[in-house]
């Protein structure tokens, strides 16, 4: 059975159906940590605009949001129906775990909210009912090696707890949410579909014509933070295969903070395969800032393992710039027909795909048309108008089944 997914649900029907009086919704961000840090990857973005969409749909709601002193979300600081409540979680990943644990359902509690919605795969087992949680990622699952053996069944047990006992899930698309019901078998019932969307100052590049380039060579491009699951290794080597035999002039440019993965084990590995002089680490880039990235690139070359959205490539494609991506999990679902999908296990596909997308003018240009028109698709108003009405059903029936 698929998981249930909301359709045709416009702004005037989610309002219409809010009470009076509106809701106290509690938004815990504290469980993302040092993701909320600039450059750190989309958890800020995508949080900042997701509550801010919530809060001009639903202004007679009371938005309580709950996230680090290290990293408050002061862009929502202007929309006058939300409070912010930085709490003083620590950087260092256990000391947070033990807050979460502690001291931070007793601060959640203290807004009376009528529903939690829990923004990064956790809730804390003593905080406020009814609550709503998004699934960000299951890679603890999917690609347990990336973990140390403590936080793996850390993960694996709060995340699996989080879940099952959630009024709802909301995922990021449906792939995300068939992994949800085949690796946990959650009820899909309790699933929600809530596509992202872009961020605005993102947004606003579909309007705009593409910039001359500004660089003597031209680059492709990688952004993610370096996961092991954003299969690294397998890009330098299909780049460093085209590079040998010279197909293309490109530089390879990667732009993302270290992870389990770090830019000195990508550059050790670029010198074993003989293109340190084409690759270049860019570190973390602010979301701000990554937009002239996207548009002076021939390709973004997103070859992940596993997403549960995908975020870099809807990016990309909004920047009218070509995007090679991943056949598998939610990729294909983000980008549709406007992207070239390759099989991210096997080098040649890789290479061949890049090879086929920067050097036939034709390929890119469909690449290009049909990404900006895929882009359009994906707003935080209209996630906003999916969740709300999943917000309200918890909100209004406290005593909904769980696990």
């Amino acid at each position: 059975m698929a998981p249930a997914e909301l359709t045709g649900t416009g702004a005037g029907d989610a309002v219409g159906s809010a009470p009076a009086a509106g809701m106290r919704v509690a938004v815990d961000a504290v469980a993302a940590g040092a993701g909320l840090l600039p450059g750190a990857g989309p958890l800020r973005h995508t949080t900042v605009n997701l509550v801010a969409a919530l809060a001009d749909l639903a202004p007679r709601s009371i938005w309580h949001v709950f996230c680090p002193a290290f990293a408050v979300l002061h862009e929502l600081a202007d929309h006058p129906n939300v409070r912010l409540h930085p709490v003083r979680a620590a950087r260092s990943r256990p000391l947070r775990v033990v807050y979460q644990h502690t001291g931070y359902p007793l601060a959640l509690r203290r807004v009376r909210p009528d529903v939690t919605l829990h923004t990064v795969n956790v809730a804390p087992p003593f905080g406020p009912r009814p609550r709503v949680v998004m699934l960000r990622s299951l890679q603890c699952f999917t690609q347990p090696r990336q973990f140390g053996w403590l936080r793996r069944r850390y993960l694996q047990f709060a995340v699996r707890r989080s879940l099952r006992g959630a009024d709802r899930v909301v995922a990021g698309s449906q792939a995300a949410a068939n992994d949800a019901v085949r690796l946990l078998s959650l009820d899909p019932d309790r699933l929600r579909v809530v596509p992202h969307g872009l961020a605005p100052h993102i947004a606003s590049k579909l309007e705009e014509p593409p910039p001359a380039r500004r660089t003597q060579r031209p680059y492709l491009l990688a952004v993610s933070t370096l996961y092991g699951h954003k299969n690294y290794p397998r890009l330098l080597q299909a780049f460093a295969a085209l590079h040998r035999r010279q197909a293309i002039p490109h530089e390879l440019r990667i732009a993302g903070a270290d992870a389990d993965l770090t830019a000195a084990d990508l550059r050790r590995m670029a010198v074993e395969l003989g293109i340190s002089d084409a690759v270049s680490l860019l570190g973390p880039v602010p979301h701000d800032r990554i937009a002239s990235h996207y548009q002076q690139a021939d390709a973004l070359v997103y070859v992940s393992l596993a997403e549960t959205f995908g975020h870099p490539p809807l990016e990309a494609m909004a920047c009218g710039c070509p995007v090679i991506a991943s056949n598998a999990s939610s990729l294909p679902e983000v980008t549709g027909r406007a992207a070239e999908l390759v099989d991210p296990t096997d080098v040649q596909s890789v290479a061949s795909a890049i090879e086929r997308v920067v050097t036939r003018p034709q390929r890119r240009a469909e690449l290009v048309a049909g990404g900006r028109q895929r882009a359009r698709d994906f707003t935080w108003p209209r996630a906003a108008e999916r969740l709300l009405p999943v917000l309200q059903e918890v909100a209004r029936s406290p005593a909904s089944t769980r696990s």
